[in-house]
């Protein structure tokens, strides 16, 4: 199913500086020049100051964390980019499908799982503290199809998306009281 054309398309040309072009997904492909590039914010001083100390914390809570906290990790930084396989985690956490598998199994959990919590405590987040639509939201947790979402989101929550959203509104707006 090839995605709907963004529309307007305007401001996303001015936004990027090229045209917008319909593909079979939405994606964002950077040349392999810009990838070169410092980013305009980069100070290598300061990062040679700062490094040793973020490695090292990097490393003690990598130490520390269960692998289905490291699961949950890297499929937080996947989902938005439409990756969310076993094969493609595993591939970022240095291991094998199997032993990812095996290890998850011994904390008594499954990939299937962690992906599952991960993509509704994401949509949970997305509908409380954005305006984004369920069409992006499912976009965003890498559904190939919103009705996707809709239903999972559905078995997660006993809801609909908008349903939950307006929950969370009505709890933020102050209730009157009769006097």
């Amino acid at each position: 199913m090839t995605p709907e054309p963004l529309a307007p398309a305007m401001p996303y040309e001015q936004f990027f500086g090229v045209r917008v072009r319909r593909g079979p997904k939405y994606a964002v492909i950077f040349s392999a020049l810009d990838a070169r590039r410092p980013f305009l914010t980069a100070n290598t001083d300061m990062w040679r100051f700062f490094e040793p100390v973020l490695s090292q914390r990097l490393a003690d809570i990598e130490r520390e964390a269960s692998i289905a906290e490291r699961v949950y990790a890297a499929l937080f930084e996947m989902l938005p980019s439409g990756r969310s396989s076993v094969q493609e985690v595993s591939t970022t956490l240095g291991m094998s499908t199997r032993s990812l598998q095996r290890h998850l199994h011994r904390e008594e959990t499954s990939f299937q799982q962690v992906l599952h919590e991960t993509r509704e405590q994401l949509a949970r987040h997305y509908l409380q503290h954005s305006v984004m639509t369920g069409a992006e939201i499912s976009f965003l947790l890498g559904y190939d199809d919103p009705n996707s979402f809709f239903r999972a989101f559905r078995l997660w929550t006993g809801q609909t998306p908008e349903g939950l959203r307006a929950s969370f509104s009505e709890m933020t707006v102050p209730s009157r009281e009769l006097a």
